[in-house]
């Protein structure tokens, strides 16, 4: 099974003017361990930002991804369910995260909303928030990696990154 991990990094960056400054960006990748997203972030960046300074690296809450080409920006959007346990008979509830690419916060209502829509438990949307995820990449089923780039980057395609062999299972 494999996990998403958010990787934040920061580099230096010339502006327009000619000027130089720090600049920080997160990043969420679909991998099996903490080396193997370090590995996939370096091979997916090493074009376009070759130098950068990894401040972290953890797992994340996040079950699920709702993807649009072309979106704006990512939504966090918190999803509860009411479960009840058969063997005591109280009720508890079931939190999930899902990351959603949406251009507003409304329309990453509706697309949660959508992606829920005919579940057989009932669910509540306690919370959406926008996040400074700057590109995500999940793998594909022939078991590459993809970029999911937002905002000014949209649109730019990076060079498939293979799982490695040494993470299948």
């Amino acid at each position: 099974m494999s996990n998403w991990f958010i990787c934040k990094i920061s580099y230096l960056k010339q502006a327009e003017n000619g000027s130089i400054y720090k600049k920080s960006e997160n990043y969420i990748l679909n991998s099996m361990s903490f080396t193997e997203a370090e590995a996939r972030l370096q091979a997916a960046l090493e074009e376009t930002i070759p130098e950068y300074n990894l401040l972290s690296c953890s797992k994340t809450n996040i079950s699920d991804i709702i993807f649009e080409d072309g979106a704006q920006a990512y939504y966090k959007a918190k999803v509860t369910y009411s479960s009840v346990d058969e063997d005591s008979g109280k009720e508890r509830k079931i939190t999930e995260n899902y990351l959603v690419a949406a251009d507003s916060l409304k329309e990453a209502y509706e697309k949660t909303e959508a992606r829920l829509e005919g579940s057989i438990v009932e669910w509540e949307l306690p919370a959406i928030n926008k996040t400074t995820i700057t590109e995500v990449f999940p793998y594909l089923e022939d078991g590459s990696l993809e970029d999911r780039s937002s905002g000014a980057n949209k649109g730019k395609k990076k060079k498939a990154l293979k799982k490695s062999e040494e993470f299948e299972e």
